[in-house]
């Protein structure tokens, strides 16, 4: 059986023949073939049936053309045809293109090097591309995803999620949607048989499925009754989470999956292929809602499918209409009647404010191409004046000047199609990596592949960089007086004053391109540096934390049992060798907070109708503020007489201090908590005033923290902090063994260092600075070669004159000087260019920096519960809580640091 034929064949070969003469074709070589393998052996019968199907298209092409041509001429004009045909064309574009190939292979050196410079910036600006496309321009995988929108509370310029009683209000009397769902983003410990480990998990409502379009592979998913109150718990799995911690057993419908203490009973498994908001959640519980006691805490996103006949506008209308009825209720727990519901695509909420850094970075790779472009365009004007003798023997047999140049556009576009499979490759490799790697820093990471849309953009560029780098050059070349040249000496090729002009004004284009790159990486540079020096408020030298959440299920109903259980563990921790302090606290260094909370103070109380002040509010350990090295400055420090049951007290850092009363003594000031405003509400007393620390990253807007007694205020999921007097690593086994032995259900989760925490904290950022920089260094680098090449052009055409002007009695440091100036005159050239241009445009250059910390520091991970542009002196998304309740959920985990940097972190 003969072998099968290449794609690309069978599709040319679709195009030029009907199915049966394909039969036919493909028959008779099929004969042919055997007949070959017969004589000659099955290798050699392969290799001659690969060569007769590759060239049969062309050769098929060939005579249609040819036939076509001479169709309708007499027998005597066909034996004479006239010039110009189709098929003429083609046979001289295919001669051109073996005499381009025989040409550049004998200039290796030019060649490789424009092949390498302008492949490296076509694969590089394809690889950003498709990031681009994956993330902002290729639809999201759901059912027309248009009319999918997220419904937010919105307090400009701020947006954060729903409480239970904003969702069930807005689906009761809402008419503009045809479904309406929410859920709620939460880790939770999984015990599996002897195993207790940490994952990520979404709890939803019924509708959230359907909603999406989603069907199950195996099983069904929710049905309301699964969402009452007091019914069984239910899940539906991940499929990977099926295929790897269940082995794809098919009969683990059914099965009991337990999850802090609950068990849950498996209804479904999803199909393989999840959308960006089902990526990186291991299981999909369902989402039982306690009736609603005050508005808050805000745990919910909530998302919606308009009718098809409602639009956006109508929508939003509605909500604030909703949202204006159900205020005078909740009025008591939720004072600020500023507040209202917005809507945003889903889209924007998918990809959060990461668009922005992704046009930069695809801005700043095609910089560096429009550079490579220009540097190759510059050495094959180079060329064209060595070949002006070449050109002018070819223009004398007859060549028309559009004849030159297409002999020379065609040399470029082998040049081209060169850089194009350099491209090729590079991209194939940037983007595994990229999809490997960058769900930590962008969205829809998973779908980062080389589509049909990112070849075609391929082929746009290569098609574009080669037209720029070979028309200049051939108009250039062909531009010269022909005649005066085959009349001139060897030294009248050496290039006309208008050559030269063009690769001067060729090299000051490339540092113009060159300078925005190096001015942009100069200032994420000063940002990196700054970042770096900041003090983060503790001492981060031989400190280990891990996170330890206890299940509710088990503790939530005896508060002894928790005390008693973090009261052994700290005793147990602290007695082993080289361990100096033990603490716990909600919150850790330098960007996991776990809440932020509004309050409102005795002496300076928040208007009516308006929105209260907000800080970050971890919830500590007595020991906490020692094994973080954090110093009490006034006041005195939490101890026991701070039980449940005495009064509430804070302590408050410098900066808020700073903030609320500057200049006086904040001990003894009181304040509430949560929105809570009853008269039977307590007070919380200010008791001390400790050493800032950061909590919301590293450029912490410096909104002042206030810290709550954890006796005084129950954390289910704290963080551990063991200060050593050697290395902390060495500590952790035992820690283990002692958490196993006091609840073996208990997992040691997120264990590390501070000193691994302070440099992940600067990852994003370092990664950010190093692809601008490095885009940066090849711009410099190509403008440099650029420069090279027309300074050694020009001494090697002026060497006779710089050998006359020594013998007269020139010095070296003259001629020297007079070469580097001319070089000199081409980057200020450059540079000016910059410079006219940055203050012809409002803001300059300054108004590029990033001004977003989140963005400045790259943090690009997705979802982004705040609109890009957020300014970071207003309030961020808050979770209001009341001080006389203990924390639900969403307190605990609801709002993780970045969102009050306005960022949403993988939350989608």
């Amino acid at each position: 059986m003969a072998p099968r034929s290449p794609v690309i064949v069978r599709c040319a070969l679709r195009v030029l023949l009907s199915r049966e003469d394909r039969n036919a074709v493909f028959s008779e070589l099929g004969e042919l073939y055997e007949r070959r393998r017969a004589r000659d052996g099955a290798q050699a019968a392969a290799a001659w049936y690969r060569r007769q199907v590759l060239q049969y298209p062309a050769r098929l092409l060939t005579a249609r053309l040819g036939t076509r041509r001479h169709k309708g001429r007499s027998p005597a004009s066909s034996r004479a045809p006239r010039s110009g045909g189709l098929g003429e064309t083609v046979q001289q574009l295919l001669r051109d293109i073996r005499h381009s190939a025989r040409t550049l292979i004998r200039t290796p050196g030019l060649s490789l090097t424009i092949v390498l410079t302008v492949g490296l910036g076509i694969g590089g600006t394809a690889a950003v591309f498709s990031v681009v496309y994956a993330v902002l321009l290729k639809p999201l995988p759901y059912p027309d995803p248009g009319r999918v929108v997220r419904i937010y509370t919105d307090s400009p310029p701020n947006r954060w999620p729903l409480s239970v009683v904003d969702y069930q209000a807005i689906d009761e009397q809402q008419t503009t949607f045809e479904s309406l769902v929410a859920y709620n983003n939460r880790a939770v410990t999984l015990n599996q048989e002897e195993l207790a480990e940490r994952i990520f998990v979404r709890f939803v409502t019924p509708g959230y499925f359907p909603l999406l379009g989603i069907t199950p592979l195996h099983g069904r998913t929710f049905v309301p009754a699964d969402a009452v109150l007091g019914a069984e718990r239910t899940a539906v799995l991940a499929h990977r989470f099926w295929r790897e911690r269940l082995g794809a057993d098919p009969d683990a419908i059914g099965r009991l999956i337990r999850l802090d203490g609950n068990d849950y009973t498996v209804v479904g498994v999803l199909p393989p292929r999840a959308g960006p908001l089902e990526a990186q959640r291991e299981m999909f519980p369902i989402l039982q809602m306690q009736p609603p006691q005050r508005k808050g805490p805000f745990m919910l996103r909530v998302l919606g499918r308009l009718r098809p006949d409602a639009e956006v506008g109508v929508a939003e209308e509605e909500l604030r209409a909703i949202n204006e009825r159900i205020f005078p209720m909740w009025k008591s727990s939720y004072p600020d009647s500023t507040v209202t519901y917005g809507v945003q695509s889903l889209h924007e909420f998918v990809i959060g404010n990461v668009g922005t850094r992704l046009l930069v970075l695809l801005g700043a790779v095609g910089f560096v191409l429009l550079i490579a472009s220009t540097n190759a365009a510059n050495l094959l004007v180079a060329r064209g004046t060595q070949r002006g003798r070449e050109l002018a023997v070819r223009a004398a047999l007859g060549a028309s000047r559009g004849r030159l140049v297409q002999h020379l556009l065609t040399e470029s576009a082998l040049l081209a199609a060169g850089g194009a499979a350099l491209g090729l490759i590079i991209t194939f490799v940037a983007i595994d990596v990229m999809a490997a790697s960058g769900s930590t820093f962008v969205p829809r990471a998973a779908e980062i592949s080389l589509s049909g849309a990112v070849l075609w953009f391929m082929l746009a560029v290569t098609l574009a960089s080669g037209l720029l780098f070979g028309l200049i050059p051939s108009l250039q070349a062909t531009r010269s007086d022909f005649e005066r040249t085959l009349g001139s000496s060897g030294r009248g090729s050496t290039g006309s004053l208008r050559t030269q002009r063009v690769r001067r004004v060729l090299v000051a284009s490339q540092f113009a391109v060159a300078v925005p790159l190096l001015i942009g990486a100069g200032l994420l540079l000063t940002s990196f540096t700054k970042l770096q020096r900041v003090d983060p408020g503790i001492d981060q030298n031989n400190l280990i934390t891990a996170r330890i959440s206890l299940p509710r299920a088990t503790y939530m109903d005896a508060p002894a049992m928790e005390a008693a259980f973090w009261g052994q563990l700290t005793e147990r921790v602290g007695a082993l060798p080289g361990v100096v302090a033990v603490g716990s606290g909600s919150s850790r260094p330098p960007d996991d907070l776990g809440m932020i909370n509004n309050f409102n103070l005795e002496d300076k109380p928040a208007p009516p109708d308006q929105a209260e002040p907000v800080a970050p509010w971890p919830v500590v350990s007595p020991e906490f503020f020692q094994a973080l090295g954090i110093p009490l400055i006034r006041g005195r420090m939490f101890d026991e007489r701070d039980r449940a049951d005495a009064p509430r007290v804070v302590l408050v850092d410098q900066a808020w201090v700073r903030r609320f009363f500057p200049g006086e003594d904040p001990i003894g000031k009181r304040l509430h908590s949560g929105g809570c405003n009853r008269p039977d509400c307590p007070w919380l007393t200010v008791i001390g005033v400790v050493g800032d620390a950061k909590y919301m990253g590293l450029d912490d807007p410096g909104w002042g923290t206030i810290y709550q007694p954890v006796l005084q205020n129950t954390w289910w999921s704290r963080i551990l902090f063991v200060r050593t007097t050697g290395d902390p690593l060495s500590v952790v086994p035992a820690v283990r063994t002692i958490v196993r032995e006091l609840d073996p259900t208990l997992p040691l989760s997120q264990v590390a260092t501070m000193d691994e925490l302070m440099a992940n904290a600067l990852d994003a950022p370092r990664n950010f600075l190093a692809l601008i920089a490095g885009f940066a260094a090849v711009a410099l680098m190509l403008a440099a070669i650029g420069i090279y090449g027309v300074m050694s052009y020009f001494v090697q055409q002026h060497t006779r004159d710089i050998g006359i002007r020594m013998a007269l009695g020139g010095r070296p440091a003259a001629v020297l000087r007079l070469i580097v100036g001319r070089g000199m005159r081409l980057v200020i050239l450059g540079i000016a260019i910059d410079v006219c241009r940055c203050h012809a445009r409002p803001g300059g250059y300054g108004a590029h920096r990033l001004r977003n910390s989140g963005a400045a520091r790259g943090d690009s991970r997705s979802g982004g519960d705040t609109a890009p542009g957020v300014r970071r002196e207003q309030a961020p998304h808050r979770n209001h809580r009341s001080s006389c309740q203990r924390p639900a959920t969403s307190c605990e985990r609801g709002q993780p640091r970045a969102q009050a940097r306005g960022f949403h972190v993988s939350h989608r």
